[in-house]
C-alpha cells in the first residue's frame, strides 16, 4: 500500500509538472506577441526558437551518438560558464521571434523587443555599438544605423525596435519608430487574427499577410517549406508555362512572372530596386523590366575553357611605357542567362555600357557572350548554344539544384563542406484557381536521420572547435 501511495504521488508531480509546462508554454506562445506588432502591419512572420529548439532536444534524444560527437567536451564548456556575461536588461532569445512588414516601408523587415532593464540594456548598447564604430543619436528615443549590417534602432525605456533592409530608409523608418516608441502603436488584443494564427501555429517559421499562410519546417534530413498566397487579382500568373530546359543540370531556375499583370511588374521592380548589381551598371530597373515580358532562366551545367587577355606595361629600350597582351586560359561554369524581351532590352543594355563587342560587360569575371532574337536576350559563357528539351509544365516559378554538381561547375572557394552536407533544393510555385498559388520546396540534407539544423551547425563549425 505504501508503495502505490508513493505512485500516486510521482504520478500526481509528473501531472503537474506537464499541465505546468503547457500552461507555460501557452503563455509564452501568446504573452512574446503581443506589443511587438504595428497596428498597421501588412505581412508578419513569426520564427518559433523554443519549437525549434524543442524539435533539436527530441532529435538529440533519438540520435544521441551523433550530438556526442560533435559536442564539446564538458571542460570547454566549464571554461567557458566561469565567464560572467553582463546583464543586457534585454531577452534577444525570446520564446519566439517576430518581424513584420509595412506597407509604406517597402523592402525593410521591422522586429521590436521588450526592454526589461533600461539601465542594463543602455549600458550594454552602448559597449555593443562602440565596438562596432557606431554613433548614438539622442532625442525623443535613442537611435543608431549600422551600415555594413543594413539595420537601424530605435529604443527607449521599454522597447528596442529594428529595422533590416538592404537599402535604409532612414526617413520612412523614423515613422515607423515614432508609432512604436512614442504613441505604442503595438497590436496588444490576443484577439487579433494575425496574433491568434500566429499563436496557434507549431510551425518553425511561419509567415501570413492577409489570408496568405506560408510555413517552414525542419526536419530530420530535410527543411520542408509549404504554404498558400493569396493575390490580388485572380490568375495573377499562367497556370500553362511552355518552356525550355537543359537536362542534367546543376542548377536551374525559370520563372514567368507574367508582366502582362502590371502588378507583377511593380511588385519586382519594387524587389529589384535599389540592388547594388543594377547601380553600379547604370541600369534603371523600372525601365530595364518595362521592356520585359517577365520571364527569365538561369542554368548552370558543366564547365568551358574561356581565354582571358591579359594587359602588362613594360618600359622599352627609349624608357617609354609600352602594353604588353598576353593570353591566359581558365575553366569558367557553362552559365546560360535569358530573359524574355518584347522590344528593345538589349539595346538599353548598349546604351547604358553594359552590353558591348557583343559581349556582358556588368559581369566582368567571365565572359558572357550577348544574343538576341525577337522575343529573347540571352548571355552564355559558351559561344554555342546548349542543348535544350522543351517542356509544358503548371509551374510559373521553378528552382532545381544539386549542391554537388554545383560546386563541381563553379568550384567556389570554402563552398565544399555545404555541398558535402546538402544534396538537392527544389522551389516551385504554381497557379491554382482563381486568387490561390500554391507554394512547394524542399531542401535535402546528407543525412537523412539528423535534423538539418544540427547537421548544418556541427557540419559547418571549424574543425578546431570540434572533438
Amino acid at each position: 500500500m505504501q508503495m502505490l501511495k508513493i505512485i500516486k504521488i510521482i504520478l500526481s508531480l509528473l501531472l503537474l509538472v506537464v499541465i505546468g509546462y503547457f500552461v507555460y508554454s501557452y503563455y509564452q506562445k501568446t504573452a512574446v506577441l503581443q506589443n511587438v506588432v504595428h497596428v498597421d502591419a501588412e505581412s508578419v512572420i513569426k520564427i518559433g526558437l523554443h519549437d525549434i529548439k524543442k524539435e533539436l532536444v527530441l532529435d538529440a534524444l533519438t540520435s544521441p551518438s551523433f550530438y556526442w560527437e560533435n559536442t564539446k567536451s564538458p571542460k570547454e564548456e566549464k571554461e567557458k560558464d566561469t565567464i560572467s556575461k553582463p546583464e543586457k536588461g534585454i531577452n534577444l532569445q525570446p520564446y519566439s521571434l517576430v518581424f513584420y512588414t509595412m506597407k509604406s516601408v517597402s523592402n525593410t523587415m521591422f522586429t521590436t523587443f521588450k526592454i526589461d532593464d533600461a539601465k542594463n540594456f543602455d549600458a550594454y548598447a552602448l559597449k555593443y555599438l562602440t565596438e562596432k564604430n557606431i554613433k548614438i543619436n539622442n532625442g525623443e528615443y535613442k537611435s543608431a544605423i549600422d551600415e555594413k549590417g543594413k539595420m537601424m534602432f530605435a529604443w527607449n525605456n521599454s522597447h528596442l525596435a529594428i529595422a533590416i533592409s538592404p537599402k535604409l530608409s532612414t526617413e520612412n523608418c523614423k515613422i515607423i519608430f515614432d508609432d512604436v516608441l512614442l504613441n505604442n502603436k503595438l497590436i496588444d488584443d490576443k484577439s487579433n487574427a494575425y496574433l491568434q494564427r500566429l499563436g496557434a501555429s507549431e510551425d518553425h517559421i511561419i509567415y501570413l499577410e492577409g489570408e496568405s499562410k506560408v510555413t517552414l519546417n525542419f526536419k530530420d534530413g530535410k527543411a520542408v517549406l509549404d504554404g498558400i498566397i493569396n493575390t490580388n487579382k485572380p490568375n495573377a500568373f499562367n497556370s500553362e508555362i511552355i518552356y525550355q530546359t537543359v537536362p542534367s543540370a546543376s542548377f536551374e531556375m525559370f520563372v514567368d512572372a507574367n508582366f502582362k499583370n502590371k502588378e507583377n511588374q511593380t511588385a519586382v521592380i519594387n524587389l529589384l530596386d535599389g540592388a547594388s548589381f543594377f547601380e553600379k551598371n547604370g541600369i534603371n530597373v523600372a525601365t530595364l523590366l518595362e521592356k520585359s515580358t517577365g520571364v527569365f532562366s538561369v542554368a548552370v551545367k558543366g564547365t568551358t575553357t574561356q581565354i582571358d587577355t591579359i594587359v602588362t606595361y613594360e618600359y622599352d629600350d627609349n624608357f617609354e611605357k609600352v602594353e604588353i597582351k598576353s593570353t591566359q586560359e581558365k575553366i569558367a561554369p557553362i552559365i546560360d542567362l535569358n530573359m524574355g524581351s518584347k522590344a528593345g532590352v538589349y539595346a538599353y543594355l548598349q546604351e547604358q555600357g553594359a552590353v558591348g563587342n557583343g559581349v556582358l560587360n556588368a559581369i566582368p569575371y567571365y565572359t558572357f557572350y550577348a544574343n538576341k532574337t525577337t522575343e529573347n536576350v540571352s548571355f552564355k559563357t559558351l559561344k554555342q548554344s546548349l542543348p535544350l528539351q522543351p517542356k509544358t509544365g503548371s509551374y510559373f516559378f521553378s528552382l532545381n539544384t544539386n549542391f554537388n554538381l554545383l560546386q563541381k561547375d563553379l568550384n567556389i572557394p570554402k563552398a565544399g563542406k555545404i555541398a558535402e552536407l546538402l544534396e538537392t533544393l527544389r522551389v516551385n510555385a504554381q497557379q491554382l484557381e482563381g486568387n490561390k498559388v500554391k507554394l512547394q520546396g524542399k531542401l535535402i540534407g546528407a543525412n537523412s536521420d539528423i535534423n538539418i539544423i544540427s547537421q548544418l551547425f556541427f557540419g559547418l563549425q571549424p574543425t578546431d572547435t570540434i572533438n
